[in-house]
This record gives C-alpha cells, sequence and structure tokens, in this order.
C-alpha cells in the first residue's frame, strides 16, 4: 500500500484582512476564489504528473485533499546557505510574513539546493502549520524526480529525516517547481502590487488590507492494488492451500471409511484388538459380576493319576473327552463330585488346575472360592476380578475374550494405522487376531470352545451318576497329576476376607507382587498409540494428514 499525488492544483484567492482586537486574532475568511470567478486576472496550475511521494507519513488523509497557501519558509541567518538562496528563490516569493497572521494551514515549496540546505528547510517549515512540504530541484528538468528511497534524498542522517519531519513531504520535477516558484513571486504584495490588480479592486472592490495569495491543493490517493509479484505470489498460495485442504478433506474421508470398516471386523468378531497389539481393552466389574462363582473341592485318594508330562499341553485349553467312572466314589458331596477314570489318565493331567494361574496359590479343598470365566478357567476372585477390570479382557491363560459379542471400543486412527501394518505383515508374521477362534462372552455365557463348569457337574450325559473329565488348563510350573472335583456354590457370593457363614475362604485384595504378575500375564503396560509421545508438530501433521 503507498500513497501517491494525482495532482496539485494553484488558484488565487482574495482574503480578508484578519481584525486585532486586544491581541486576539480573527480567523481569515474568503472573499472570492478569484481564478474560479475568471481566468483572465489570475492563473492556475495544475500538475498531474511526473510527482514522487518522499514520505507520506503524518498525512492529513489518505485519500482526499491536503491544501492550504503556497509559501517559502524562512531561515535564520545562522543558517550559512543563506547567502545562496537569492540564486533560486525570488525575493519577492511569498513568505510567512507575506501571509495573514491568522492560523490557517499552510503548503511549502522548497528548492533542493543541498543537503545542508534541505535540512534547515525542514526544521523551518516545523515551526509554521504546514500541512505538506513541496521539494523541487532547480535544474529545469522535465523528468520525473527519483524516488524517496534514491541516494539523492540522503541528508545524512540514515532517512530519519522522513519520520522527523512531522508532515509529508513531495517532490516535482524542476521545470514545473521554478515556474510554481515564479507564481508565487507575483503574489506576495498588496492588491495594487499583483498582476491585474487594478481590475481586482474594480471587480470586486476588496479593502486595501486584503491578501490575493496562491493557494495550492494536493489530490492524494493510496493504492491499495497490489504488485504483479504478489498477485502470482497469493495465487500460488491459494492453489497451495486449496491442494492442503482438498488432501487433509480425502484423507479424513478416506479414514472414516477405514474406521468404519475396522469397527464392523470388530463387533464381528473377525478382529481382536488387545489380542493384535492393538488396544488394551477392560471388562467392566458389571460383566465380571454375571461369571458364576464355585466352591473348590477335591478329593485326590479317590483315583490314581499318571504323572507323565508327555500328556501336558499347558500352552493351549483343551476339553477332554467325557468318561464314565467304573466305580464312582461314595464320598461324593451333594452328589456333585466330578470323579476321574483310570482309563483316560492323560485328559485329567492336561485339564487339572490345582492353582491360581494368577498368584499361584493352590486352591483349598471345599474352603477356596473360585470364579470360572467364559473359557472355563477357575481363578481366585479377587485375582480375575482385578485382572480383567484393570489389565487385559483376555483369559491369562489360553488369551480368550471375555468382552460380550459385538463390543467395540472406540476406534481411533491410530488403532486403523497399527492394524494396517499388521496385516501387511501377515506374510512374515503369524497373528492370532480373531476372538472368533476362542470364545465371546455372551450375556456371561460361553458362545462357542469349551464347556461350562454346570456341564461337568454332572449336567449332560446319559448316567446321572456318570463323572465328567475336568478340563481345566494351567500353567507349565503348576501342572500336577491330581484327581480334582468342584463343588458350586452359588453365582451371587459377596467377596470378603475370613470365613463366611458356610466355611469357605475368600483371599484379601492382591499383593504389589500379584499385580506385578498380572501385568505381565497381560503383555506390560497400557498399549502406546503413539500419539501423546508424538511432538507437537508431529501431532498436528496426524490431524491435517491422518493418512500418512
Amino acid at each position: 500500500m503507498s500513497m501517491s499525488v494525482d495532482e496539485i492544483r494553484n488558484v488565487v484567492l482574495l482574503l480578508s484582512n484578519p481584525a486585532w482586537r486586544g491581541g486576539t486574532t480573527i480567523s481569515n475568511t474568503v472573499i472570492r476564489n478569484v481564478t474560479a470567478l475568471t481566468h483572465t486576472l489570475t492563473f492556475s496550475t495544475r500538475i498531474a504528473e511526473n510527482i514522487t511521494v518522499l514520505t507520506s507519513k503524518y498525512a492529513a488523509t489518505q485519500n482526499g485533499v491536503i491544501q492550504g497557501l503556497l509559501y517559502v519558509p524562512d531561515l535564520s541567518e545562522k543558517y550559512p546557505c543563506v547567502g545562496n538562496l537569492s540564486d533560486y528563490i525570488p525575493e519577492t516569493a511569498t513568505r510567512r510574513a507575506q501571509l495573514p497572521p491568522a492560523n490557517i494551514n499552510l503548503i511549502a515549496l522548497v528548492p533542493w539546493i543541498n543537503a545542508q540546505c534541505a535540512r534547515h528547510f525542514l526544521i523551518s517549515a516545523r515551526q509554521d502549520p504546514v500541512r505538506g512540504l513541496i521539494f523541487y530541484k532547480p535544474d529545469n528538468s522535465t523528468e520525473k524526480p527519483p524516488k524517496g528511497s534514491s541516494d539523492e534524498w540522503d541528508l545524512g542522517d540514515g532517512g530519519k529525516w522522513r519520520s522527523q519531519a512531522g508532515y509529508p513531504i513531495y517532490a516535482m520535477s524542476g521545470a514545473a517547481g521554478q515556474r510554481v516558484m515564479n507564481q508565487l513571486s507575483m503574489y506576495s504584495g498588496n492588491i495594487t502590487e499583483i498582476p491585474f490588480g487594478d481590475r481586482i479592486a474594480q471587480v470586486y472592490n476588496p479593502s486595501p488590507g486584503d491578501f490575493v495569495r496562491v493557494w495550492t491543493e494536493l489530490s492524494v490517493s493510496t493504492d491499495t492494488a497490489l504488485p504483479g509479484i504478489w498477485v502470482y505470489i497469493l495465487i500460488i498460495i491459494g492453489v497451495l492451500l486449496g491442494a492442503i485442504i482438498g488432501i487433509s478433506l480425502l484423507m479424513h474421508f478416506i479414514q472414516a471409511k477405514r474406521r468404519s470398516s475396522l469397527r464392523r471386523r470388530v463387533i464381528s468378531g473377525e478382529v481382536n484388538l488387545e489380542r493384535m497389539g492393538i488396544k488394551r481393552l477392560r471388562v467392566p466389574m458389571e460383566l465380571i459380576d454375571t461369571f458364576p462363582l464355585f466352591t473348590y473341592h477335591y478329593e485326590p485318594d479317590s483315583i490314581s493319576v499318571p504323572t507323565s508330562p508327555r500328556s501336558l499341553r499347558p500352552d493351549r485349553p483343551r476339553r477332554g473327552s467325557r468318561t464314565q467312572s467304573e466305580t464312582p466314589t461314595a464320598q461324593s458331596v451333594s452328589g456333585l463330585t466330578v470323579a476321574m477314570s483310570e482309563k483316560a489318565p492323560s485328559t485329567v493331567a492336561t485339564d487339572y488346575q490345582p492353582a491360581c494361574a494368577i498368584c499361584l496359590e493352590p486352591y483349598q479343598n471345599r474352603v477356596t472360592v473360585i470364579r470360572e470365566i467364559p473359557c472355563g478357567h477357575i481363578f481366585h476372585t479377587q485375582c480375575i476380578d482385578e485382572f480383567l477390570s484393570k489389565n487385559s479382557s483376555l483369559c491369562p491363560i489360553c488369551k480368550a475374550c471375555m468382552l460380550p459379542s459385538g463390543y467395540c471400543p472406540k476406534i481411533t486412527n491410530a488403532m486403523v494405522r497399527r492394524e494396517r501394518a499388521v496385516r501387511r505383515l501377515r506374510d512374515r508374521i503369524t497373528v492370532e487376531d480373531s476372538c472368533s477362534e476362542y470364545e465371546m462372552v455372551d450375556q456371561g455365557k460361553p458362545v462357542r470352545g469349551g464347556k461350562s463348569l454346570k456341564s461337568l457337574l454332572g449336567g449332560g450325559g446319559d448316567d446321572p451318576k456318570a463323572a465328567d473329565a475336568a478340563t481345566i488348563a494351567t500353567t507349565p510350573s503348576r501342572l500336577s497329576t491330581r484327581q480334582g472335583s468342584i463343588q458350586c456354590a452359588g453365582r451371587k457370593q459377596q467377596k470378603q476376607v475370613g470365613n463366611n457363614n458356610n466355611g469357605n475362604v475368600q483371599r484379601g485384595n492382591p499383593s504389589e507382587l500379584e499385580r506385578k504378575r498380572m501385568r505381565e500375564l497381560a503383555g506390560g503396560s497400557d498399549i502406546d498409540d503413539g500419539e501423546s509421545q508424538a511432538p507437537g508438530w508431529e501431532r498436528l501433521r496426524r490431524k491435517v494428514f491422518p493418512g500418512f
């Protein structure tokens, strides 16, 4: 944005002489615009080209007219350039003393003789009510003066004079400036001394003390049009911004489709987010409370179980085939004892779980209260409750999913990126990413996989006295070959420490060591999605371009 002078116009005005009353000055009153009335008695000058703006600071207006009586500022005798002024400024040029004493706006006209004289004129003009100053070089050149940044206007102060002047400064060509200066020298005296003064007196009948002076108007405007190079730069920036916005919107649309696709696959059971290392999930306590509670019961002397380690397969739970006992034990409690057949020793050895896989403490016969989760494994109530609600939604042993069928957490872009990375590595890494291979929970009941404890406790088979082979898997360090049976204690026992009314014992809250083992069984700490630890610019990039 830069200011330009569209036109400099000079006219002749007839001004009344102010009256003095007690030292008070009365403002002038324009009697006649002589130039507007007749062109034969005065002159009129219009300069519309070859005008340079040296500084537009302190301009009274950015778009409009800056006007005032034209004059030449006076210089003090102490300035050394005073002696050379007569060669450039006529003696009869209008000075401050030849103007009305009222506070009327002024426009200064100054020849640029040298840097020293120009500096003195600028200082002198500050003492008057100047609204603008016009420089010209007395060389009769008709070319446009150089720009304000040119060294020709250097006053040796680093350009400070532009900001310290207190008024806008312009420059016109030398020929135009010399012509205006000559016209200004004709209108510095009284009416009888100016050109056509007698005729002006006959026409307008002014008072002897009235003034006829040159009035200057500068029509200025501010160019708001940007240079051509900036137009191209703005176009390029606009195109880049449009491309960035378009790419960002396209990526957000694609990521929304991918999130929707992943959500559908999670709901259908095709993808298990936690088993694939994408998202750590927890089971709500409301759902955990629906898993049944039992009192652990076993009779080690009822049968003999081989201890061959070949039958032990702790890595994956396996349900054994049901076999009838040749001689059912006579010491069963409440008819719910599960007897083991001597003809199926391998099944018993694989399915037997004498201790909690979380805390590694053995169960006490007819004392320990345990909870069965939908995959068929049993644990201490406090251990499995805290494990599922605070660490992982997967079974500590078989990694079966304990969440209801159709459950899906909020899917984020980070989860989509991680799942896609896992799928790209499937050719080299075997990943079991389907929860349907194990068991999904539907209203607290197993959907597929092993059988519940209720089916093992005489709920199936032709002979109600026949016992089922237990299918409870355990960790390798706690495998045993004992005979076991489990007695139902009810689904809604309250958690407590010490003995209950039936003599059953429930453990207290897990210790720090047990909680550490829970975190190890869950696979360590929470899965970091990479968003919280990323630097600010990286998080911003992922928000703008989520597909990268």
